[in-house]
């Protein structure tokens, strides 16, 4: 009948779903948090050497455009990165193009922006061979090393060599007379501000902040600016200024309200797929979270808190033991920390000495920030419940909150905790 062939229309309709791409060379690119790099400003480019030439005008006067300014290369922070994989090896900028005649100047060389995650500190360093070579085989960090070392000789050359610093008209380079010539004042200041320049530090945290890590050389300037009472027609021009050239540490410490701290396989995965929208891995051994994940909380009244996760701590990790201190850095700037311990191990309270005492050795004073303890496990049966009670008669004025983040119990009471010492060092501070 009718009605039986529209059920059976219903039943075979497919209901179509959304579902993520996975694939893609971004999905499979590894957390980095920590790397080395080199920005290369753009060079500038020659100035001309060229004279006005017309039908009745056989010797015109010089008319040589300047050379462009090389381009700048800029880190920025974003949001939407999270792993500092997304910057390459070298950083390099475009360089300025030469100077042309009829006095036309060359253009600048386009800048560079690169987006890094927020919270990255960027450290300029000065690394030479005899660093390269004690701390091992490093091909990106060698090849670095050999190139700062070929350019400082190649600008020393040219500091000495007064004639490199211009082009030459053809055929005139043993004719012209460079002894007395003047380098432009803005040369000057440029070169004297690259060799005096202060070593570079700074901190992205917000959005959008941006600094210049290599400035771009500065384009040459053509035979026009050489003319004098004693040469009229200047057969040289000088020539664009390499860019500057930085190797940059960057290392990234995630920026969170709130920062997961516990054992191996203590559930931390678990609470953060439980409070928040992250979906971390979870798995029944230890070491699941590779790399630090952030979700994000939202409350009934739309208010948002950020909740990072670390890979677990072993005694010793300050020692670099497991996964080492690699990751406590991420939970430097939380400014509350939530102990998660599992309480159905034997005597949970030692778990959270050595957690803390982990903390204050990688950094002092670390585990003293505000902080609330996660129970998690609290549904193990009898032994859990016997070492809550005991732990809380041992420690009365410990913030304790018994959870199940597998079945979702108690979880807003420990989501409310962590909003009312939030409010509270934000009321404090004002």
């Amino acid at each position: 009948t009718q009605s039986q062939v529209e059920e059976t229309k219903d039943e075979i309709t497919p209901v179509t779903e959304w579902v993520p791409h996975t694939g893609g060379k971004k999905s499979g690119r590894n957390f980095i948090d920590r790397m080395r790099c080199t920005a290369i400003g753009g060079s500038g480019g020659n100035g001309c050497v060229s004279f006005f030439r017309d039908v009745f005008v056989p010797r015109g006067p010089a008319d040589g455009g300047d050379g462009g300014s090389g381009g700048d290369v800029w880190l920025e922070a974003d949001s939407s990165e999270t792993s500092l994989s997304c910057v390459k090896q070298w950083l390099k900028a475009r360089p300025g193009s030469n100077g042309r005649g009829k006095s036309m100047h060359g253009g600048r060389g386009s800048d560079i922006t690169i987006k890094v995650p927020q919270g990255t500190l960027v450290r300029q360093i000065f690394v030479d061979n005899k660093e390269a070579q004690a701390e091992g085989p490093n091909p990106g960090l060698d090849r670095s090393s050999r190139f700062l070392a070929d350019l400082e000789t190649q600008m020393a050359r040219r500091a000495d060599d007064k004639a490199s610093l211009f082009v030459h008209y053809p055929r005139w380079e043993d004719r012209n007379d460079l002894k007395g010539v003047r380098l432009p004042a803005e040369f000057k200041a440029f070169r004297w501000a690259m060799a005096h320049a202060p070593p570079l530090s700074a901190d992205l945290t917000s959005h959008g902040q941006r600094v210049l890590v290599a400035r771009g050389g500065l384009g040459g300037m053509g035979n026009p600016h050489f003319i004098s009472t004693e040469d009229r027609q200047p057969h040289y021009a000088l020539r664009g200024l390499a860019g500057q050239t930085r190797v940059l540490d960057l290392e990234l410490k995630t920026i969170a309200d709130v920062g997961l701290v516990g054992m191996p396989n203590a559930g931390k995965s678990t609470f953060l797929r439980a409070v928040s929208n992250a979906h971390p891995k979870v798995a029944a051994y230890p070491f699941t979270t590779l790399n630090p994940y952030i979700g994000t909380i939202t409350y009934d009244d739309a208010a948002q808190i950020t909740m990072a996760d670390i890979p677990g701590l072993v005694p010793g990790a300050h020692r670099n033991v497991g996964l080492g201190h690699a990751f406590l850095r991420h939970v430097e700037r939380s400014r509350v920390l939530v102990f998660v311990v599992d309480v159905s191990r034997p005597e949970p309270w030692r778990d959270l000495q050595m957690l803390r005492d982990e903390l204050d050795l990688y950094r002092s004073g670390l585990s003293a920030r505000p902080s609330l303890v996660v129970c998690n496990k609290a549904d193990a049966g009898d032994i859990a419940r016997r070492n809550f009670e005991a732990w809380r008669l041992i420690a009365p004025d410990l913030n304790l909150v018994p959870v199940s983040a597998m079945l979702g119990k108690n979880i807003r009471k420990a989501t409310h905790a962590v909003r009312q010492m939030l409010d509270s060092i934000c009321v404090g501070r004002t």
